[in-house]
């Protein structure tokens, strides 16, 4: 469990941390004042500032964001009538100003009262406080913390279209970055499957051709038809989905053999999968956290009976009921439940599946609504060149499978039946997804990490205030009409966005923890 924690923090973390540095590091190429570098939101663990930027490790891991002077709507902190303290160097020149004038540890200083200032020094003009030239670097002292002062030139609202423009887009440009990279590397190290090739390259372990086959057979035939390649082998199995028992013949070391091996099956729509070895028997296997079976009350050891009230008498027969289910989900918001009849410990249950996920919607997700695995995979041998392609289109179908899923949370003509807000995962859902692709090695852990990566970016460019998206629609409308949008509104409907983003999060976490104690 610790592992798995600090797995997901760095791993949350980085593409974070990857997210902000694209902002940021843009904002310095333009001259922007950053003021603060965070990681995490809420209370502050860690800071230290470096140059004018601090630098800080917050609480809570669901974000981050770059501080830059002016992105937000900036008031005057110093007005006409104010009472302030004022600090000078050794020119006689302001380097701090007090904004409370009764905070006793500045009680030295001494007190004015604000007759005349400008601390935006627009054309580079002098800053002053009455007579007093203020220092363009001077700081702000505020109740709760120092923040310097932003003259003009050194605000976010200051730079040109294209210079804000970049300073926005580069937090989810920088994410994909991070995902193409983290792709490359996948594929450099596991290489690229000659599916010209019949020969094995592995055999997982714990899967039905475990025992059975071994690295390096040469498969001959599936059911007495030829495999010349791996494509063969791929079709000829896809094409025997519900057999119980498939004949595999090949060669090891010169001898040829035929052994059968028992399939499991996996129905993606439900959520469970058939037990190890089991035959006809239609006997369900371990139960995944997390599954709409599992939801249901479905245990390891189930024996299905009948569905929806059709007597089930072999896995072909569940098969091609599961299926026709999920090719006839409606299309509307009525809710679809399932019925499972199963025999558990002698005595007959009834089991309802809410909501199952249609084929239309798991085909967006590059899923079967039933597979059939033995465990075996081709070989695989270095090649740059198509590990590079492999690596885009990798990037590509990870872009593709988050954008039909957001497209689907919002079209309730869409296929996306039991697809909604309450199957989103927030921090506890992204830790179980983590701890489980930690489980299965570290390549898996990579590919999560690039998904999530590419989430991110792609999250913060929709257009709606408060992301990064609905900054750049206002950036574009004022780039079409040629005036700033009134920035009062603007940064309203980002604080109301916010707020709502933020009950979104309470709610999915809220369904992320009942969903880990299985009260959902």
């Amino acid at each position: 469990m610790l592992v798995s924690i600090l797995v997901f923090l760095i791993s949350l973390s980085t593409v974070i941390m990857i997210h902000e540095l694209g902002h940021f590091l843009m904002a310095k190429r333009a001259g922007i004042l950053c003021h603060e570098f965070s990681i995490g939101m809420g209370p502050l663990l860690w800071s230290t500032k470096k140059g004018e930027t601090v630098y800080a490790i917050r609480a809570i891991p669901i974000g981050g964001y770059v501080m830059m002077a002016g992105e937000e709507m900036d008031d005057e902190m110093v007005k006409v009538g104010m009472e302030v303290r004022l600090q000078f160097d050794d020119k006689n020149h302001v380097e701090k100003i007090v904004i409370d004038p009764e905070n006793e540890d500045y009680n030295h200083l001494e007190e004015v009262l604000v007759e005349r200032v400008d601390l935006k020094g627009i054309d580079d003009s002098e800053l002053y406080i009455n007579a007093y030239r203020v220092n363009r670097d001077a700081m702000m002292i505020m109740p709760k913390r120092e923040i310097q002062i932003a003259p003009h030139n050194r605000s976010f609202e200051s730079k040109t279209i294209i210079e804000r423009f970049l300073a926005i887009f580069a937090g989810p440009f920088m994410n994909f970055v991070l995902a193409l990279l983290v792709f490359l590397a996948v594929n450099l190290y596991v290489g690229v499957p000659d599916l010209d090739n019949n020969t094995l390259g592995s055999v997982s372990p714990n899967y039905p051709a475990d025992t059975v086959l071994e690295a390096g057979d040469e498969i001959i035939s599936i059911e007495g038809e030829p495999t010349d390649s791996w494509t063969d082998i791929t079709t000829e199995l896809n094409g025997l989905v519900g057999d119980r028992s498939i004949t595999i013949t090949y060669n090891r070391d010169g001898q040829v053999n035929s052994k059968q091996i028992i399939p499991t099956l996996y129905f993606y729509s439900i959520g469970f999968h058939s037990a190890k070895e089991t035959g006809d028997a239609l006997e369900i296997g371990e139960v995944a956290e997390g599954t709409k079976a599992e939801s249901a009350g479905f245990q390891a050891g189930d024996v299905i009976v009948s569905i929806d009230g059709t007597p089930m008498n072999t896995w072909t027969d569940v098969v091609n009921k599961i299926e026709a289910i999920s090719l006839n989900i409606p299309t509307d918001d009525n809710p679809v439940n399932v019925d499972f009849v199963v025999s558990r410990d002698g005595e007959e249950e009834t089991l309802t599946v809410s909501d199952p996920y249609s084929k239309a919607f798991l085909e967006t997700q590059n899923l079967p609504v039933v597979d059939s695995y033995i465990g075996i995979g081709p070989v695989y041998n270095f090649n740059f060149v198509k590990s590079v392609q492999n690596g885009f289109s990798q990037l590509k179908s990870s872009t593709m499978i988050i954008f039909t899923t957001i497209g689907l949370l919002f079209d309730s003509d869409g296929a996306g039946a039991g697809i909604g807000v309450g199957e989103l995962a927030g921090p506890v859902g992204i830790f179980e997804i983590t701890s489980r692709a930690l489980e299965q090695g570290v390549i898996s852990l990579l590919n999560w990490i690039g998904l999530l990566s590419v989430n991110l970016g792609i999250i913060n460019l929709l257009p709606i205030p408060a992301l990064d998206g609905g900054r750049l629609v206002f950036l574009g409308y004022e780039g079409v009409t040629k005036r700033k949008p009134n920035k009062k509104v603007e940064n309203t409907l980002h604080y109301v966005m916010y707020l709502a983003l933020m009950g979104l999060f309470i709610y999915v976490t809220f369904n992320d923890i009942l969903r880990l104690f299985n009260i959902r």
